[in-house]
């Protein structure tokens, strides 16, 4: 099927795997290894490949909806459960893109903040950043993968924590499978928050160039996400013991300290401020997301629609003062991102089986 979107407009099927990796591979990898460690401890590892079978899962059924009926979930969701609730349905999902760039953005601000000018106020970062995503989202959609492409270079700040070698404790890994099922199982769900990104592709599916070619870079993605998730929580393990971590709010960034060069005193500035590579790709497609499901939702141009959202994400950062307020945010978006992941999705596709098989025995 061709994609029903201008060919211009369009990209190729392998740039999936840029689109679904930035979105998964956000910030979050910077505070993910706290509490599955403190769950499974060194069986966490564990729960990191348990958490991304599940969502190869996920992305199969994402596939197998989207590619019978060869349209993105906003015209799904009309299809199957009318004008009314559909639209309905499209509007949730345009509160929870809002949330993700909400949380991400405060998210980095506060590390700006605590790091390097503890001074700093919220509003004039948040404008900043705001005109910048303005900007890119007003480019098209192209514009925004070729940021993702471009926000690869984050890996150059990741490969500097095999730096502290000289620091690892390797019998910090044993005993292996110490900790219960249940335990693991528990970390597991922990992680679901880091892997969201994928649902994305359920909006942008028609911007793919021959869409039923890219479910293998899709796939691919989510395994290089899980295998970057895996690295980064071997590194926590080496460096800190369970209980240390409980005093660690970001022990990715805290693990920079462990990185000197003669010629750089505070490699941990550095470690901050790349966290812009992993906030803009991802607050980017979400304001894309959403603008694109207002377009549709009202018939108005999304470029109209834009800076209303802007300003609407403008005002929620502003309006989260601090920590408790973040972690309540993320809270908040991890319970919602759990229950579409493991119970929306699948729900949708148990309606997409239905529906088929009564259309074929009418």
């Amino acid at each position: 099927m061709k994609s029903k979107e201008h060919l211009r407009f369009t990209i190729s099927p392998f740039l999936v795997f840029i689109l679904i990796h930035a979105m998964q591979f956000g910030p979050e990898y910077v505070s993910m290894s706290t509490k599955p460690i403190q769950l499974a401890g060194q069986d966490s590892w564990i729960s990191v490949i348990l958490c991304g079978i599940s969502f190869h899962i996920i992305i199969w059924m994402m596939y197998r909806i989207l590619n019978r009926n060869e349209t993105d979930l906003i015209q799904i969701h009309k299809r199957f459960f009318g004008k009314l609730l559909g639209g309905g349905l499209n509007f949730i999902f345009i509160g929870y893109f809002l949330l993700i760039a909400t949380y991400l953005l405060r998210m980095f601000i506060e590390i700006i903040q605590v790091w390097l000018f503890p001074d700093l106020n919220t509003w004039p970062l948040a404008l900043v950043l705001l005109l910048l995503v303005y900007y890119i989202v007003a480019g098209g959609f192209r514009v925004i993968v070729g940021i993702c492409m471009f926000s690869m270079l984050r890996y150059i700040t990741i490969l500097s924590l095999f730096f502290p070698s000289t620091f690892y404790h390797f019998s910090n890994l044993s005993p292996v499978l110490d900790h219960s099922l249940n335990e693991i199982v528990q970390a597991s769900t922990t992680l679901t928050f880091p892997y969201l990104g994928v649902e994305v592709l359920l909006f942008c599916y028609t911007f793919i160039r021959m869409p039923k070619k890219s479910e293998k870079w899709a796939h691919l993605a989510n395994g290089i996400t899980t295998a970057s998730y895996l690295i980064i929580i071997f590194f926590s393990l080496l460096l800190f013991k369970p209980e240390q971590l409980s005093t660690e709010i970001w022990p990715q960034l805290s693990k920079y300290k462990f990185v000197h060069f003669p010629f750089i005193e505070r490699f941990e500035y550095i470690g901050a401020t790349s966290q812009i590579l992993w906030v803009i790709p991802i607050i980017c497609l979400s304001l894309w997301a959403s603008s694109r499901v207002c377009k549709l939702i009202f018939s108005v141009k999304q470029l109209t629609v834009l800076p209303i959202l802007l300003i609407v994400v403008f005002i929620l950062v502003c309006l989260i003062p601090g920590r408790t307020r973040i972690e309540a945010l993320q809270n908040l978006l991890s319970e919602i991102g759990f229950y579409m992941i493991y119970a929306y999705i699948p729900f949708v596709f148990i309606v997409d089986v239905v529906r088929m098989k009564v259309r074929r025995t009418v």
